[in-house]
C-alpha cells in the first residue's frame, strides 16, 4: 500500500465494513481518481465503504458529511447519499492512518449512459437548481480557495499547463479562449454572488432514474465542493451535460430553462454564464494533458479528452442568441 493512496484487499474491506459497522455482504470495487470505494451489497440494501486519500484533512472530510446531513435534512428532494454512524457514534474512522467512512448506495444509470431527451435535460437544470437552492442556507465556515486548480474562479492559473496540451490546432484555440476569459469575463469574477457549490456535477456523477429516463435520481462525489462563484454550478453542469449533444445549444437552453426555474439568475450571470461554461471545458482539457505529461503511460488520460475538444471547437465560433 502507497503512503497516499489505499489499496486494501476484499478481506480486509470485509473486515472493516463487519468491525466498525456491522456490515456484511458481497464487496464489488468502485472506480474512483485517488480513493478507494466499493459497494457492500446487502439483503437490507446496498452501502458505500469510502476509504479516503491521505491527503484528505478531517476538516475537508467532515466538510463533505455536513452537507450530505444538511441536503438529507433541508432539501430530501435533492437525493444525495446518506452517512451512516458506526458502532462508536461517529461518522469517521481510522485505519492504519486513512479516513474511513460508509454511505448510502444511490441506485441509478449515471447520466453519461442514460439516453437524453428535452425532459431530462430541463430535469438536470432543476435539480442541480434545487440542489444550489439548498446549499443557500448551508452555514459552514469554507473559505474561498486561491490555489485550488479546480475551481472555476482561478481557471486563469491553470494557463502555466497550456504547453502541456497536444496538438497545435487545439493548443492555439485554448489559448484564445484564456485570451478572451482574461479581457471580457475575470474582471468581473468579484462581482459574482457565492456559495458552496459541487463544482463536479458530471456524466458520472449525475444519476438518472432507473422506472422514469426524464428524471435525476440522484447526486454523488461530494469530494470537490468549494466556496466559487453561485453560476459556476450551472456552467460546470453544462460543460459536461453538452459533450455529445449534436444540438448543444437546445440542450443547454433546456437545462438553463430548468435551473431558471428554481434559481433567478442575475443579468451578470447571465452574461458570464457561457464563457464560464467554455472554460469549465478548457480547465479540464488543460489539467488533464498537465496529468498526461506526468503519467504518459495512461493512454486513457488523452482519448477521455476528445468529447471536450470537439465541444470547444464547436464553441469557438458559436454565437449565443
Amino acid at each position: 500500500m502507497s503512503n497516499e493512496v489505499p489499496s486494501f484487499d476484499h478481506d480486509q474491506l470485509a473486515a472493516i465494513a463487519m468491525d466498525l459497522y456491522g456490515i456484511e455482504g458481497e464487496i464489488s470495487s468502485l472506480d474512483s481518481y485517488e480513493d478507494q470505494n466499493a459497494r457492500i451489497k446487502t439483503p437490507m440494501g446496498s452501502y458505500v465503504l469510502k476509504i479516503a486519500n491521505r491527503r484528505w484533512t478531517h476538516e475537508e472530510l467532515d466538510l463533505q458529511t455536513r452537507v450530505l446531513n444538511h441536503l438529507n435534512k433541508s432539501a430530501p428532494e435533492v437525493h444525495s447519499p446518506l452517512t451512516l454512524a458506526n458502532k462508536e457514534g461517529e461518522t469517521m474512522a481510522e485505519v492504519d492512518g486513512f479516513s474511513i467512512r460508509m454511505l448510502t448506495f444511490l441506485e441509478g444509470e449515471i447520466l453519461g449512459k442514460a439516453a437524453r431527451s428535452p425532459e431530462l435535460n430541463h430535469d438536470i437544470g432543476r435539480f442541480m437548481g434545487q440542489f444550489t437552492k439548498a446549499m443557500e442556507s448551508f452555514d459552514h465556515p469554507v473559505p474561498e480557495s486561491s490555489n485550488d486548480l479546480w475551481n472555476l474562479d482561478n481557471v486563469l492559473a491553470c494557463k502555466i499547463h497550456l504547453g502541456d496540451i497536444l496538438g497545435e490546432e487545439d493548443r492555439s484555440r485554448i489559448g484564445g479562449f484564456y485570451d478572451r476569459y482574461e479581457s471580457n469575463t475575470l474582471p468581473r469574477v468579484g462581482d459574482l454572488r457565492k456559495t458552496i457549490i459541487h463544482n463536479d456535477a458530471n456524466e458520472q456523477n449525475l444519476l438518472v432514474a432507473h422506472d422514469n429516463p426524464s428524471r435525476l435520481a440522484g447526486l454523488i462525489d461530494f469530494g470537490d465542493l468549494q466556496r466559487s462563484s453561485h453560476i459556476n454550478e450551472l456552467a460546470i453542469t453544462l460543460a459536461y451535460a453538452l459533450l455529445g449533444q449534436d444540438n448543444f445549444e437546445s440542450t443547454a437552453r433546456q437545462i438553463v430553462k430548468g435551473y431558471a426555474g428554481i434559481i433567478t439568475l442575475e443579468e451578470i450571470e447571465r452574461e458570464v454564464l457561457f464563457d464560464l461554461m467554455a472554460m469549465r471545458l478548457v480547465q479540464s482539457v488543460t489539467l488533464s494533458s498537465h496529468r498526461a505529461k506526468e503519467f504518459p503511460e495512461n493512454t486513457y488520460i488523452v482519448s477521455s479528452q476528445q468529447p471536450a475538444r470537439e465541444l470547444l471547437k464547436k464553441l469557438e465560433s458559436h454565437h449565443w442568441d
